[in-house]
């Protein structure tokens, strides 16, 4: 996660000497981190040695706070583009944001992202769902400081993750911002697990709790755990889960117990509009052998009345491999509900809760009656974030 804003500091370096004496300046104190490093012209990484390749990983994970941008890499043929992907990715930068090569924003810990050698190894079987799953469904252009950092949430000082499943959001916001206190609750007892073993920094205060969002008992704990204002972030794929009668609890125990509310709800569309198979597929998945699809489960089509639909998140081999299935379904999702802007505003008119979205380009939340005064409305093209509060909001 992690937007991109006006004041990030990008150096662009474009002669393997300029490189190399960046990355020591800024490994020794000399000089500070840079949020990107841009390689170009001699540095471009399909034009270095592989000493120079090496030397150039292994140095920039410690010398910048978001990563680099290599977007002129022409790599022909499928092995060498994934023995390419695969180094960066065991070196701690991943991808799947729009922006470049990106790590949790100035983190010490080296992860590896790299989930495609274990599919190389064992096929389907051995894809890590929730690795996948981040892949393609994670959200990791916005972040804990995109929100904070706005008008309405400058006080802010407690997140909470309910139905976190992997908790990418309160994960990567505690590195920019460990001084505030996480709370992150799901069903999924693995999903406890696979957050609980990532690197966090030390004393960061967290807690995982295995809990049902609409249950008041977790939301009371909350609001105990809570110091200064507090934000609770539902990604995209989870709210949707809920019926209407769920819905409309989940939006009224959530204000009651915390100040800002916010929803990642898809762009305005008709659910009649979506295909039966939606392909998500990421080069490095096409290169290995494999796809990821959303896929309409049987008798799930899209519902234009109801927006009802039923779906999974599927691996598919391209080609059949003997003594293994075709498929792996890595998430289902039955009964689930496209939740449509509209529908929200309706239903927090009825709690008396004001709802603003977060519009991109100004970087601040807008109150959604006030539409007509703001230019540039991202809301109807893009995924965006819908905030709602029961206090008061700037005009």
């Amino acid at each position: 996660m992690g937007g991109a804003h006006e004041d990030e500091v990008v150096r662009k370096v474009k002669t393997k000497k300029a490189l190399f004496k960046l990355l020591d300046a800024v490994d020794s104190g000399r000089q500070e981190k840079p949020d990107w490093i841009y390689l170009q012209a001699d540095c471009r990484l399909d034009k270095l040695s592989r000493p120079d390749f090496e030397r150039v990983l292994g140095q920039l994970h410690r010398c910048v706070k978001r990563g680099f941008r290599a977007r002129n890499v022409d790599i022909r043929g499928r092995k060498k583009r994934l023995a390419y992907w695969s180094s960066i990715a065991r070196q701690g930068f991943h991808d799947f944001s729009d922006f470049g090569w990106t790590k949790c924003y100035d983190s010490p810990f080296v992860e590896n992202y790299d989930y495609i050698s274990a599919y190389r190894k064992q096929g389907l079987k051995g894809l890590d769902p929730y690795r996948v799953y981040s892949s393609v469904l994670g959200t990791f252009d916005y972040s804990v400081h995109d929100f904070v950092n706005t008008e309405l949430c400058h006080d802010v000082r407690t997140i909470l993750e309910p139905m976190a499943g992997t908790a990418e959001f309160a994960y990567h916001g505690h590195f920019q911002h460990p001084d505030f206190r996480y709370l992150m609750f799901d069903l999924d007892a693995d999903a406890k697990r696979h957050v609980d073993a990532m690197p966090w920094l030390d004393g960061t205060e967290r807690e995982y709790v295995v809990a049902d969002v609409l249950q008041d008992e977790i939301w009371e704990r909350a609001k105990s755990f809570t110091t200064g204002r507090s934000l609770s972030y539902i990604g995209k794929q989870s709210h949707h889960l809920f019926d209407p009668k769920q819905i409309f609890r989940l939006l009224e125990v959530g204000t009651r117990h915390v100040d800002y509310f916010m929803l990642e709800t898809p762009q305005v569309s008709l659910v009649s509009d979506m295909d039966t198979s939606e392909d998500l597929s990421r080069p490095e998945m096409e290169d290995a052998g494999f796809e990821v699809a959303l896929v309409d489960e049987p008798g799930g089509t899209p519902n234009p009345l109801t927006n009802k639909m039923a779906f999974r998140l599927a691996a598919r081999n391209k080609q059949s491999k003997k003594g293994e299935k075709g498929e792996r379904a890595l998430f289902r999702y039955p009964d689930w509900i496209a939740w449509q802007h509209p529908i929200l505003v309706t239903l927090a008119t009825l709690l008396d809760l004001n709802v603003l979205y977060y519009h991109s380009e100004l970087e601040e939340f807008v109150p959604v009656h006030d539409l007509e005064k703001v230019e540039d409305c991202d809301c109807l093209d893009n995924v965006t974030f819908m905030m709602f509060t029961r206090h008061r909001v700037p005009t």
